[in-house]
């Protein structure tokens, strides 16, 4: 009788073994049918070739870096062409356009300000503020974007404290996901400010969909300034290419020609993002990007 048990106990244990591999088995099956690990290969595949810049013949861009990309301001957007778009270069006066930022989140625009000697000693552009200039906040503003003032710059931030106002650049260029982005100053003017053409190209999607203000100023030909007279903007191009919506012109001797250009294509009802850094002719190489990148 014991040996009776024993073999019945060890044939149900081998069914019961023999029906739990079995359902492993099929659990297996329902779970991860066949060629699904081929099906999610392609999907990876896809999505990174939808990230990489499209092939472009016959462009060279004579720059250290730079970025094309296409943009609805809603999804994700478009790598049209790039080359070392994530090389962090100095990027010279295109600091300008967080400094705008951190000015339109923080200050009333009809404050007055006045240039003091810190600001007077900033790097001088050809139209500029002066020691002892009482302007509106919004008046240095116009006058920092169209003209590239350092001096206009430096006062904006001082109105807050340099220190602070700098740390609130970088604190926005975090929240932004700028990760390879960093300001030394409200100016440009330190090579310390770095960043890439991915980056500042992401920047200016922000600002096209959150900061009109700041895109109109920076795409204004000529403006005029009560209590100061008539400003004529840095970007050459502007005359040439109607359809800009936003552009900020850089240059120092370390980070050469730096160009941010933004234009709204009526055909496609999406926005153009050039972004041009370390050039000897800036104005040249973004006229290659704009006529190849449509």
């Amino acid at each position: 009788m014991n040996i009776k048990r024993a073999i019945c106990g060890f044939l149900l244990s081998f069914v019961f073994m023999f029906v739990f591999l079995y359902a492993i088995s099929s659990a297996q099956l329902i779970f991860q049918p066949a060629g699904i690990s081929q099906a999610l290969q392609i999907i990876e595949e896809e999505d990174t070739i939808e990230n990489i810049a499209a092939p472009i013949e016959n462009l060279e861009i004579n720059a250290g870096a730079a970025i094309s990309i296409e943009s609805n301001l809603l999804d994700a957007s478009k790598i049209i062409f790039e080359k070392e778009s994530e090389k962090k270069l100095p990027i010279a006066s295109l600091t300008k356009l967080m400094t705008a930022i951190i000015v339109l989140d923080n200050y009333d625009l009809s404050k007055i300000i006045t240039v003091d000697k810190l600001a007077d000693l900033q790097a001088p552009m050809k139209q500029d503020v002066k020691l002892g200039d009482a302007m509106p906040i919004e008046s240095f503003l116009e006058i920092m974007l169209v003209t590239s003032s350092n001096k206009s710059a430096f006062t904006l931030a001082q109105a807050m404290g340099e220190e602070k106002f700098v740390g609130l650049m970088n604190q926005k260029a975090k929240d932004l996901g700028m990760v390879n982005t960093f300001f030394a100053d409200p100016t440009g003017l330190s090579s310390k400010n770095v960043s890439t053409a991915v980056d500042l190209s992401e920047l200016a999607e922000y600002i096209l969909k959150n900061y009109a203000k700041i895109a109109d100023i920076s795409r204004t030909e000529q403006l005029d300034i009560p209590n100061f007279g008539k400003i004529t903007n840095t970007d050459q191009l502007l005359t040439e290419i109607p359809e800009t919506v936003c552009s900020k012109t850089g240059y120092t001797t370390e980070a050469k020609g730096c160009l941010l250009l933004a234009m709204y294509n009526i055909e496609k009802n999406n926005y153009l993002i050039h972004v041009i850094l370390g050039a000897d002719d800036r104005f040249t190489e973004m006229k290659k990007l704009i006529s190849t990148c449509k």
